[in-house]
């Protein structure tokens, strides 16, 4: 299972996320038009861990999660709601957190890094 699946599914399954953004849960990219608050995750790395003679024995993929809201503390509330799921698991790690906002749709995010093991 791919580690974009696997995260699609961990946030599905966590009722404080839900609870605040029912399943708008999107890889790359989502529909205009979307409710918010919403989250948007793409892949942003691989890095595959070999053996020296070039056996993968495991394959760290890199995620960046959007938490997209109306409010910073909005999203900075569903940030944390997903921080909180991840750091529930026992191998996956959430590395970072930054803010942005797109005064196009004047709309706030909070950026989460995820360190995810396929």
């Amino acid at each position: 299972m791919s580690a974009e699946t696997s995260l699609r599914a961990l946030l599905l399954a966590a009722p404080a996320v839900t609870a605040l953004i029912s399943g708008r849960i999107a890889s790359d990219r989502i529909e205009q038009g979307t409710p918010r608050p919403f989250v948007m995750f793409t892949r942003t790395g691989t890095t595959p861990y070999t053996t020296i003679d070039g056996q993968v024995m495991a394959v760290q993929a890199q995620l960046e999660i959007q938490c997209w809201a109306d409010s910073r503390a909005q999203a900075d509330a569903v940030a944390l709601a997903v921080t909180n799921a991840i750091r529930a698991t026992t191998t996956q790690t959430v590395s970072g957190q930054s803010a942005a906002y797109d005064g196009e749709l004047d709309l706030e995010s909070t950026l989460l890094t995820v360190e995810w093991w396929e």
